[in-house]
């Protein structure tokens, strides 16, 4: 419960190398009046900035406002009577493609499951670029293959720091890379499914990746039922 947006984007940002973008929740009805840039210039925003519906996923109803005179029309099309307002992280790199890691914490481990890489700012691995970029998945297979090597030190000394905050069995963590290193935290929960990859050739590479991850989960459920039971069960007579 304490994993949401909002507190993620307070408490993890004291960690080293975690960068959290400063989110807000605040009445559709403010940013879609007359009063919306006034209190966007008050909270300390700028723009471009995120907008984003509370409990939608996969990416929908949150949206990029590039300019202020864009952002009452933009209010007023996202559904619900309050919105995140998300300080936008700019995860490109030198290609200009935005590029979300995922990591999976499975019992204090954690597990590289997948790049994705898009021209889009919103990435999501369904609707990103990397089935027609072979250049892409290459880039994404030495992320599976040697996380610390791509990922560098301070990230991941980051995530670490993460996981140890978060204090969960199974989390997920979705971030980018700063220019400088630093880990460019998007969210970080217990929510996160792990999906495997469709039969198509192109996708051999990352099942390695995603076969120890749910192994490791199974492996996790299977210690712990055998403790609760042992626990549980009454003394020999």
């Amino acid at each position: 419960m304490k994993s949401g947006r909002i507190g993620n984007a307070q408490r993890l940002a004291a960690l080293p190398g975690v960068v959290t973008p400063k989110t807000l929740s605040v009445a559709r009805d403010i940013l879609a009046g007359p009063d919306g840039a006034t209190w966007i210039a008050h909270h300390q925003f700028k723009f471009p900035l995120l907008l984003r519906s509370p409990g939608y996923h996969t990416g929908r109803n949150f949206i990029l406002i590039e300019k202020g005179a864009d952002l009452a029309t933009a209010a007023a099309g996202l559904p619900g009577s309050d919105l995140l307002v998300i300080e936008y992280l700019d995860a490109r790199g030198s290609d200009g493609s935005a590029r979300k890691y995922r990591v999976m914490m499975i019992d204090r481990q954690i597990y590289p499951m997948h790049l994705a890489i898009s021209r889009n700012w919103k990435v999501h691995y369904f609707t990103s670029d990397m089935a027609d970029q072979p250049d892409h998945r290459a880039e994404e297979l030495a992320f599976l293959s040697d996380m610390p090597a791509v990922l560098g030190d301070k990230a991941m000394a980051a995530l670490t720091a993460i996981r140890d905050v978060l204090g969960l069995d199974y989390a997920g963590v979705d971030f980018g890379l700063g220019s400088d290193g630093d880990l460019l935290l998007f969210e970080a929960n217990a929510t996160m499914v792990i999906a495997a990859p469709d039969p198509d050739p192109r996708w051999e590479y990352r099942r390695t990746a995603i076969t120890g991850i749910i192994d490791a989960v199974v492996a996790m459920i299977r210690v712990k039922a055998a403790e609760a039971s042992a626990k549980g069960a009454s003394p020999a007579g």
